[in-house]
């Protein structure tokens, strides 16, 4: 099994050089995305064992797993980094703000808090759940105009902070019930999660374009026409059915670990699809490539390491 990880690994790690040698903006911007839904799932166990603690649920055997995972996402972080340092720091007024120092600053404090956090919780620390939550809340906040919007620094989207906060509870909430972990009893509960992450996940994006088209706002129009392109074009329309439609049809109608567990991977490749188009949309096939090679690369060289 491990040396199928490996072929798997090399494999992604082949193709991921092959698309940055072709056009390397692809594949920063590819992964850029891959991180987006790698790390979903741990930072976003971190949130829900702060809700669970706060609303006195059992979610640890569910969630720590992926809790433990969260200082390997220093390392994926730094592509982004340069990335954003070459193809996406803007002139004019955000040129400071998003300068390579200022945006690897904001990148590694945000890493250290949640390592921490997740460390603690791992330990079974006694913590202020309540205010870590809220401080949390001002974290993801940040980092989601930094880590969504930072490929189209102008674009005005205040939903921002709030898709990437849904996506890493979504993305805890899948995995958890994809992998099996925790007891029947956990998963039931984050199936539900996964809905209802879906659902908010659906309205934050679809209710902006829908603003955009009814509110006749110049303004927004440009991040939509960019990603006017193969494959992006079809990522929202694929999302939909695929992320929310059938977990919903397959929580309520299943109610078995089994459909449980088709429902969080079905949710896993809607988080990845979307995660493609709001970051990588313009790009093309080739972040697409990049994209999943990454994910191929990252997951493959953790099987064979563990």
């Amino acid at each position: 099994m491990r040396a199928v990880a490996l072929v798997a690994a090399l494999a992604g790690l082949v193709a991921l050089v092959l698309v940055a040698v072709m056009a390397l903006p692809a594949a920063a911007d590819g992964w850029r995305a891959a991180f987006l839904l790698l790390s979903a799932p741990s930072l976003g166990a971190v949130a829900l064992l702060l809700v669970a603690r706060v609303v006195g649920a059992d979610w640890d055997a569910a969630l720590l797993p992926m809790a433990r995972a969260v200082p390997w996402m220093a390392l994926l972080v730094v592509p982004v980094i340069v990335g954003q340092a070459l193809f996406h720091w803007p002139a004019g007024h955000l040129h400071v703000w998003l300068s390579p120092p200022a945006f690897a600053l904001r990148s590694a404090a945000a890493l250290l808090f949640w390592a921490w956090l997740a460390r603690a919780l791992v330990r079974g620390m006694a913590l202020p759940a309540g205010p870590l939550l809220a401080v949390h809340g001002l974290v993801v906040s940040v980092m989601g105009y930094d880590w969504l919007l930072g490929v189209a620094p102008a674009q005005p989207n205040s939903a921002a902070p709030m898709i990437l906060a849904v996506m890493q509870i979504g993305g805890a909430a899948s995995l958890a019930c994809a992998a099996g972990w925790g007891s029947s009893a956990q998963r039931r509960d984050l199936a539900y999660l996964i809905v209802a992450s879906a659902l908010g996940l659906a309205y934050l994006l679809y209710m902006d374009f829908v603003i955009v088209w009814f509110g006749n706002l110049p303004a927004h129009v440009g991040w939509y026409a960019a990603r006017q392109v193969a494959p992006a074009i079809v990522l929202p329309g694929l999302a939909l059915p695929i992320g929310l439609l059938a977990p919903m049809v397959l929580v309520a109608i299943g109610r078995s670990d089994r459909t449980r567990q088709i429902a969080g991977v079905c949710a896993l490749v809607a988080l990845a699809l979307v995660a493609v188009w709001f970051v990588a949309g313009p790009a093309g096939w080739l972040a697409l490539l990049a994209a999943v090679a990454t994910i191929v690369a990252v997951a493959g060289a953790r099987e064979a390491v563990a």
